[in-house]
């Protein structure tokens, strides 16, 4: 089970075609809509390359924020974490079978559009903390839903999105700033999470890595350089100004496999 935003999203309904061995993704068709212009880190996971039959029933929502009260998304039809995880306790909770708390896996990465959205704000300090402590919240209700086993993802450094390139010296510096403050934040509170619920496991992956291993090496992953975007998806790192490609997707995908054992 996946939630988040763009970066994640496939497409997928849950009144729609379930997932299944034909396709991982339930609907719509395999690797549904994407914003990589092909594969991105969850159909990776997923594809039928990979030698584990995994199954995905994916929430992610393009412009997702954690709570739209907290920060607005850019179009009211959005569906926030709340939302996402709200689908979840209604259609799948308690786990359904084969699903089980041993054998699923609840996999978070949002906050790309909370920092992207409201780094600005004056208050960015305390509302950073209201975002994770609802984020949290979120991942109570997915425990009492029968979720044991967690992967969060942290914000990748957006401050090096074309589209943050394109502003002032200073707006990356503290668009940067803000990133680090919230991935601070996260992984504070997902170590106080699972102090608190008995039986979770927990992983958190570091998405600075990937993105800069790439960035880094632009020509390594079929790149001129680490600022062109192609809606092709190949080459060149982003897909758009603001979206990663399939090399930096499949790098998050690699290193969620190594991190989590799939």
């Amino acid at each position: 089970m996946s939630s988040g935003d763009s970066y994640s999203q496939t497409g997928f309904s849950i009144t729609g075609t379930k997932p299944s061995t034909s396709n991982p993704i339930g609907n719509p068709t395999f690797p549904g809509w994407t914003t990589s212009g092909g594969n991105n880190w969850i159909t990776n996971l997923l594809h039928p390359s990979t030698s584990t039959t995994l199954l995905n029933y994916n929430f992610a929502s393009g412009g997702a924020t954690t709570d739209a009260n907290l920060v607005r998304p850019y179009q009211s039809t959005v569906l926030s974490l709340v939302d996402q995880v709200s689908l979840f306790t209604q259609n799948l909770s308690p786990l359904p079978s084969p699903l089980s708390s041993s054998n699923t896996l609840f996999a978070i990465w949002i906050g790309v559009n909370d920092v992207g959205n409201a780094w600005s704000a004056s208050n960015w300090s305390t509302l950073s903390q209201s975002i994770i402590n609802r984020y949290i919240q979120e991942a109570a209700t997915l425990y009492a839903g029968g979720a044991r086993n967690f992967l969060f993802l942290t914000v990748p450094p957006i401050q090096r999105t074309p589209s943050v390139l394109q502003q002032s010296a200073s707006t990356q510096q503290q668009e940067g700033a803000a990133v680090v403050r919230y991935n601070q934040l996260l992984g504070q509170a997902v170590t106080a999470f699972k102090g608190n619920y008995s039986g979770v496991t927990t992983w958190l992956y570091d998405t600075t890595v990937p993105f800069n291993t790439a960035l880094n090496n632009p020509t390594s992953y079929g790149a001129k350089d680490a600022t062109c975007y192609n809606s092709d998806g190949v080459s060149c790192l982003w897909w758009n100004d603001y979206h990663p490609g399939q090399a930096i997707h499949k790098l998050v995908a690699q290193g969620v496999a190594a991190l989590v054992g799939l």
